[in-house]
């Protein structure tokens, strides 16, 4: 162990998910029980909170029961940011890790946020000072690299099965009213969120009936082909798309029906417009079906729908990352690396990965998992179901069927009325 006692700064950036406190929680416990580590000391609103002038949190006196209580809660306790760390912001930073003895510093978030220790090491070595920096990993899109998943993926993946299977209840109740229903997923670049909505089949069949991922070029014409198709067989159709789906030439989708763009001039996903109303349109004008759509957006990543494995592997990587500064450590995130196979009951083990094979690296869906088309779903991905279900707790429940699928073993019986 390394024998420089100092002071560990945490900070937590990007968007929430079920289990980001759960990581946090872990990191609290094993710094209070290092004597490594004097304070422990969390950024309000990420290091833009810090760069604003908003105070830290002390969170070196939490007690077992505060952080039973933190590690079972959603949403981000310290508050978060998506600030794009630049050159002019380092002088202000290295400040602060001098002024306030900072000997590690831990930052909880996504792929864009790993690129932030990575860089601020570097510049910490080049002011000469002794500094830690390791990556937690946390994202719902689940496009880590250097991890078999990220917390927060499963308990996103599980909450959009359970609702997936709620919505397809609903609409085989409505059959005859409602035609299609479009759910859109969230997903930039990867599909792995948007397929997790497979996941709410039981059988053969069963709704979703198209997945479209952002993975496979998206085809205005094939999409309409297919639910005709679906929908000549069943009667309605339920589609859910990642919103990020792009046609052959790279456009998203979404931007067709018109969407904001940031300072950088990145479309923002989720504020106006969207692929899910634009394909709703073009199933109302072309096919002359009646479409509805839901965008679930913030709900699917921080709903407190949580997958326990999850929510303690979460924990765990927190805890390891103190372990492994604690060792000396730097320059390295957090991963888990699954050890069980296909069928089995999920075990992993927790280990370093170098973060200069982590930030600016995207883990798309294997397409060889889904198919060329990449839509069309359970039955034909096996190899998605095999990995993703274990993460979601197993399969969800049977739900009840609608009278064409009988409830009782003999079926409902008719009733001859009295008129």
């Amino acid at each position: 162990m390394l024998s420089k006692v100092g002071n560990l700064l945490v900070a937590q950036s990007g968007g929430p998910t079920a289990v980001i406190n759960s990581s946090l929680a872990g990191i609290i416990q094993a710094a209070q029980q290092a004597p490594e580590i004097d304070k422990i000391i969390g950024l309000q609103g990420g290091l833009e909170g810090l760069i604003n002038g908003r105070p830290p949190f002390e969170l070196s006196q939490l007690d077992k029961g505060q952080l039973e209580t933190l590690r079972q809660s959603n949403g981000t306790a310290l508050g978060s940011c998506r600030l794009a760390v630049t050159e002019d912001h380092y002088p202000f930073l290295l400040d602060y890790i001098k002024a306030n003895q900072i000997r590690y510093f831990l930052y909880i978030g996504g792929n864009g946020s790993m690129r932030t220790p990575l860089e601020l090491s570097a510049r910490a070595r080049q002011a000469g000072l002794d500094l830690a920096c390791l990556g937690v990993p946390k994202t719902v899109d689940n496009d880590l690299a250097g991890t078999d998943f990220a917390p927060g993926y499963p308990s996103a993946a599980r909450w959009l099965a359970r609702t997936t299977r709620d919505a397809g209840q609903d609409l085989l109740g409505m059959r005859g009213f409602d035609n299609v229903k479009i759910i859109e997923a969230m997903g930039r670049h990867s599909g792995w969120l948007a397929a997790s909505a497979t996941l709410a089949r039981n059988r053969p069949g069963d709704p979703p009936h198209l997945v479209y991922l952002p993975e496979v070029a998206f085809d205005n014409d094939r999409f309409l082909a297919d639910v005709a198709r679906i929908y000549d067989k069943e009667g309605v159709v339920l589609v859910v798309i990642a919103e990020g789906i792009r046609n052959g030439q790279g456009q998203f989708i979404a931007e067709m029906s018109g969407l904001p763009r940031d300072a950088s001039g990145r479309a923002l996903f989720g504020f106006t417009g969207g692929a899910a109303p634009y394909l709703c349109e073009l199933v109302i004008k072309k096919l002359g079906l009646k479409a509805r759509f839901d965008r679930p957006g913030t709900l699917q990543r921080g709903a407190a729908c949580f997958s326990e494995l999850d929510r303690q592997l979460a924990f765990e990587v927190g805890q390891q990352a103190v372990e492994l500064a604690r060792q000396g450590a730097t320059e390295v995130m957090v991963g888990i690396s699954r050890v069980s196979g296909p069928g089995q009951p999920y075990q992993a083990r927790v280990a370093p990965v170098p973060l200069v094979k982590v930030a600016g690296y995207e883990r798309l869906l294997p397409l060889e998992w889904v198919g060329p088309d990449g839509l069309d779903g359970a039955a034909e991905w096996p190899d998605f179901v095999d990995y993703a279900l274990p993460l979601i707790g197993g399969p969800l429940p049977e739900p009840p069927r609608p009278l064409e699928y009988p409830l009782f073993e003999s079926g409902p019986q008719p009733i001859t009325h009295n008129l």
